[in-house]
C-alpha cells in the first residue's frame, strides 16, 4: 500500500521512510517530517511533529500561564532584589569609595597581595595593600638606580673603541681544489694514457692518435709537445 506525504503530495514508496505526526498523527516522508517538541496532550512528551503542529504547539505554550510553582519563586525572589538594592544604595560615599579602592587594589596585585597578607597573618585592607604597592615601587626604583650605576661603571672602566683598538676578523681565504683544474691524463681520442699535447687544439693524445690525426694537411703546423702528467694524476688515475 502506497501512501502520499501530507506535506509535499509525494508518494512514499519505501516505508521505513513514512512518518507520522506525533500530534495530528498524518503521514509524512522523513524530509518533510524532521522538528521535536513537547506535546502537551501526550503529557509533554518530545514527538516529531509537522511543521503546522510545531507553530501551533509553540504559540500555545507562549501563550499559557507560567506554573505556580515558578511564579511563586518570582515572587519571592523580587522582595530579596529590593531589599539588596536599598542596602546598596544606603552605603555612605566614602565607604563605597574604599571598597571601589580596595577592589582596584586587588585587581592590580592579584598574588603579592594575598600571599603576603597569609603569610603576615594579617587582613587584606587598604592600607595594607598601599604599604605593599610602594614597598614593590621602591625595590623597582633601587633595581632600575643599581642597572644605571653598573652602566655608568662599566662606561668609566672599558676605554672607547677607536681604530686601533678594534680589531676586526680576518676573512676566510678561499681553498682552491686543485682537482677542479687537473685534466684527466688520457687521449681524447681513444681514452688511452696520453703522450703528447697538440698547443693548437689544446688536447691530449696517446701515440697513434696525434700521427694519424696530424698527418693530415690541416694539423701538420700544429705544434705538439710531449706530455707527463703530474705524480697525483698518476696515483689518482692509475696512469
Amino acid at each position: 500500500m502506497t501512501h502520499l506525504c501530507s506535506s509535499c503530495k509525494q508518494i512514499i514508496v519505501n516505508n521505513a521512510l513514512r512518518k507520522s505526526c506525533g500530534s495530528c498523527q498524518q503521514i509524512f516522508c522523513s524530509k518533510c517530517l524532521y522538528q521535536r517538541i513537547a506535546v502537551p496532550k501526550l503529557n509533554y512528551q518530545m514527538q516529531e511533529v509537522c511543521t503546522p503542529c510545531y507553530h501551533s504547539i509553540g504559540t500555545q505554550m507562549m501563550l499559557q500561564k507560567p506554573p505556580k510553582g515558578f511564579t511563586q519563586r518570582l515572587e519571592q525572589q523580587q522582595p530579596q532584589q529590593q531589599q539588596m538594592r536599598m542596602s546598596v544604595n544606603q552605603i555612605d560615599p566614602e565607604t563605597k569609595a574604599l571598597e571601589e579602592r580596595l577592589q582596584k587594589l586587588r585587581m592590580d596585585f592579584p598574588a603579592s597581595s594575598s600571599t603576603t597578607a597569609a603569610a603576615a597573618g594579617v587582613a587584606n585592607t587598604p592600607d595594607d595593600l598601599l604599604r605593599q604597592m610602594n614597598d614593590e615601587l621602591s625595590i623597582q626604583n633601587n633595581d632600575q638606580n643599581a642597572l644605571a650605576d653598573r652602566l655608568r661603571i662599566l662606561h668609566e672602566t672599558m676605554p672607547a673603541a677607536t681604530p686601533d683598538t678594534v680589531i676586526l676578523p680576518k676573512p676566510k681565504e678561499e681553498v682552491v681544489d686543485d682537482d677542479e683544474d687537473e685534466e684527466f691524463p688520457w687521449c681524447t681520442v681513444c681514452n688511452d694514457n696520453a703522450t703528447k699535447r697538440c698547443l693548437d687544439c689544446d688536447e691530449l693524445f696517446c701515440e697513434s692518435c696525434v700521427k694519424k690525426i696530424h698527418r693530415q694537411s690541416s694539423y701538420k703546423n700544429h705544434q705538439l709537445e710531449s706530455y707527463k702528467p703530474s705524480a697525483k694524476a698518476k696515483k689518482k688515475y692509475n696512469y
